[in-house]
């Protein structure tokens, strides 16, 4: 796992929030003041995260935490019942914001666990220290609005996914996600479409063959 000194860990930080994270909050919440933006760099860690590491655990609302990706790629995984096989409802990739609003806006316990499946980075930042940022900066609520409303279009995204046949839902997910199925187990891609492992295996070989066809 890649390490970093503490202080560039600080200067990375900052440097990252200013140019990837402040530019996606203002475009909905409008512009920020220095203040919100030095005491939010405060309040949030970079960190590293190895393969199979769970960023988080399904637990309390109290522990509950907002990621940025970095890097790498995570799932979110759950398991509807103690004896049934888990339930992938997304696969999250560099530059996306990882936050459970639900648990967050009604302070309920979180279901769902956040678990790498490449190494990566994410900056983190406690439900706590949200909490105290949208009191004293309320403007901060339209960036929370929206990622309600992105997690709201894309579980419409994977409702369709799921209704597809093997072929389309495939075909569709790797056309959204070029070369993921060479950097995460596929096992875990079936997993996600809600298709057996034999299905995907004979749809990504169809798939593979129309992309040959296609660049004949």
């Amino acid at each position: 796992m890649t390490n970093f000194k503490n202080e560039l860990n600080g200067e990375r930080l900052e440097r990252i929030i200013r140019k990837e994270i402040m530019p996606k909050l203002e475009a909905h919440g409008g512009e920020q003041s220095e203040e919100f933006i030095t005491r939010f760099i405060k309040r949030s860690k970079l960190r590293p995260f190895a393969k199979d590491q769970y960023l988080e655990e399904s637990r309390d609302f109290a522990d509950g935490k907002l990621f940025y990706l970095i890097s790498g790629i995570a799932r979110t995984v759950y398991y509807p019942t103690a004896n049934d096989k888990p339930v992938i409802p997304r696969i999250w990739k560099k530059g996306e914001v990882i936050f459970d609003v639900n648990s967050f806006k009604n302070e309920t316990e979180r279901i769902e666990s956040i678990q790498m499946l490449e190494e990566g980075e994410a900056i983190t930042i406690s439900y706590d220290s949200i909490k105290e940022l949208l009191k004293d900066f309320p403007n901060m609520v339209s960036f929370l609005l929206c990622l309600q409303a992105e997690r709201e279009n894309y579980s419409r995204y994977y409702q369709r996914l799921l209704k597809l046949a093997a072929e389309e839902s495939v075909a569709m997910y790797l056309q959204d996600n070029p070369g993921i199925e060479h950097r995460i187990n596929k096992d875990i891609i079936a997993l996600y479409l809600g298709i057996s492992r034999s299905k995907f295996s004979s749809a990504y070989t169809l798939y593979k063959q129309k992309l040959q066809l296609f660049f004949i």
